[in-house]
């Protein structure tokens, strides 16, 4: 089940990977500034390089003072050049960033969505090993009939399976997204002759004569949990197709274990509903929504807020993960005030210590605490019941 720790963790991916667009699109404008200032070699008239050099370069601090607020030398005559150029530089990187902010947050929220393609991956998954189950059992007939195990169909014919298999809701869901292994081929055999055949429970209940349901429960929770979400091989694969598997793959393994557990024999032939991944998407979207925007809207003054209180070291020269830990724990604190002091400082320091540096851990829980004592005192932290604004 999606939770808040993992909407934080994709709130933060997402804004580490917006701060990599803002720096990308600087030196975009950089490099338009460098090209606007080059000579123009098809004029007939005589270039003053050092005059475009002086221009190129007052036009890049004027670019810096808009983006990042660099100062400017009072004493600098800037030539009306540097300035239209500057601005025509900064119209454009912001449109970039605004172009890739919507990105960035159409694709957190896609991304936290996409959970129950997931499950229907797995799922599909484990029909398509249960089908080739059935063709080797039927090899094995025909080349050598004296090999075959007592319930080498056993797995084909797994009730579990055969549920999902003929779920018209999974089926439809399947089709709907375009998810199938047929072009995986090598990849399924492969698994179900190096990794499935050599399992011993998977063997063990090829050797049972008449499973029960349980029986049949019970090894699809293990392929799924001990062979699917365990063995390398796999999780390469799955890992190449979603960048952010690491963790996703623990939310995709719950939905698919509850959808097995939940599974009682007299529940068969009946439907069943896809997993939520969320016991409610619309506020789980609005918390992680909020902290994103929040922390990039409101950059430069949580950055000022931090800077107060690292007086011995510029914001910048922490380390980046360590600033949007942060920003998202100030935005939290600001702008939610059911969610206690304690818990968002407590969620940061273990993102710290998943995420961030060895040191990270005691450096974010040292500075959030003054700086949620900070935010009380000058009342910017408004929270309301008891035991929200205790952070000891």
């Amino acid at each position: 089940m999606l939770n808040r720790r993992s909407l934080r963790v994709k709130a933060m991916q997402s804004l580490f990977a917006y701060g990599q667009c803002k720096e990308a699109n600087y030196n975009i404008g950089l490099a338009e500034i460098d090209e606007a200032f080059q000579p123009d070699l098809n004029s007939m008239e005589a270039q003053d390089r050092d005059l475009l050099k002086k221009q190129r370069q007052q036009c890049k601090r004027v670019f810096a003072h808009k983006i990042n607020g660099s100062p400017l030398d009072p004493s600098e005559v800037i030539e009306e050049i540097s300035h239209t150029v500057a601005n025509k530089v900064q119209k454009n990187y912001l449109a970039n960033q605004k172009k890739d902010f919507e990105h960035m947050l159409s694709s957190m929220i896609q991304d936290a969505e996409s959970l129950v393609d997931r499950f229907l991956e797995v799922t599909s998954l484990l029909i398509t090993l249960a089908d080739y189950s059935k063709v080797e059992a039927d090899k094995k007939i025909k080349i050598s009939p004296e090999r075959l195990l007592v319930g080498d169909f056993n797995f084909s014919k797994n009730k579990v399976i055969d549920f999902f298999r003929n779920s018209s809701k999974v089926q439809v869901a399947l089709v709907k997204k375009n998810i199938s292994w047929e072009d995986e081929e090598e990849n399924y055999k492969g698994w179900y002759r190096d990794v499935l055949k050599k399992d011993e429970a998977f063997n063990a209940y090829r050797r049972t004569a008449n499973p029960t349901f349980e029986d049949d429960k019970n090894i699809v929770d293990h392929i799924v949990k001990q062979v699917i979400f365990k063995i390398d091989m796999i999780l390469s694969y799955f890992e190449e197709k979603d960048i952010y598997w690491q963790e996703n793959k623990a939310i995709a393994r719950s939905l698919v274990s509850r959808s097995i557990r939940d599974l009682e024999a007299d529940s068969i032939p009946k439907e069943f509903n896809l997993p939520d991944f969320s016991n409610n998407w619309e506020e789980d979207k609005g918390f992680f929504e909020k902290i994103f925007k929040s922390a990039v809207d409101k950059d430069q003054e949580y950055s000022d807020i931090i800077a107060a209180k690292t007086k011995n070291w510029e914001v910048d020269r922490l380390a980046i993960t360590d600033q949007i830990i942060l920003k998202m724990a100030i935005a939290e604190m600001l702008n939610f005030q059911s969610i206690p002091v304690k818990v968002t400082i407590n969620e940061y320091i273990e993102l710290s210590k998943n995420y961030s540096t060895p040191k990270s851990k005691q450096f974010i829980n040292g500075i959030l605490d003054v700086i949620s004592v900070e935010l009380k005192t000058t009342g910017m932290l408004k929270k309301s019941g008891r035991g929200l604004m205790d952070n000891k």
